[in-house]
């Protein structure tokens, strides 16, 4: 799934011509992500899905290990790239929970979106499941 996605990314960034492109394969391999899930006494399921860049050289310092922008000029076409890839990283932070939501069926009829936090180098989104927790559900999940 995360290859079907990294395929199609580009033609979404080709799209803006105002914004640097940025190449979604930077990203392969560079994501570690977790699920955890919370499932209370009345039911209510509540999970927390993050993910990291793990790679070096990927916004992990936000310097893109490139020198100090002198003009005006490189300061702008540095945070427009910081900017892209940003908006790719949150772009693979939901698709990577919608996917493992997916896998794992958590979720199995949706979930409401309780937070997102999203720095350059790492994002979560926290949740609470539309559907409560089945019996199948405790002994599955178990709050893994």
């Amino acid at each position: 799934m995360r290859t079907l996605f990294l395929s199609l990314l580009p033609l979404l960034l080709c799209s803006c011509s105002s914004k640097p492109n940025i190449d979604p394969a930077d990203f392969a391999g560079a994501i570690k992500d977790s699920f955890q899930t919370d499932i209370k006494t009345d039911g209510l399921k509540l999970f927390t899905y993050k993910a990291r860049l793990v790679a070096p050289g990927i916004d992990r310092n936000d310097k893109d290990g490139v020198p100090a922008p002198r003009t005006a000029k490189e300061m702008r076409q540095q945070l427009a790239i910081r900017e892209a890839r940003l908006a790719v990283f949150e772009q693979q932070l939901a698709l990577g929970l919608n996917n493992t939501l997916k896998m794992n069926q958590y979720c199995q009829e949706g979930f409401y979106e309780l937070s997102r936090v999203l720095h350059s180098s790492w994002g979560e989104i926290r949740g609470e499941c539309h559907d409560g927790a089945s019996e199948m559900d405790r002994i599955r999940f178990n709050n893994k």
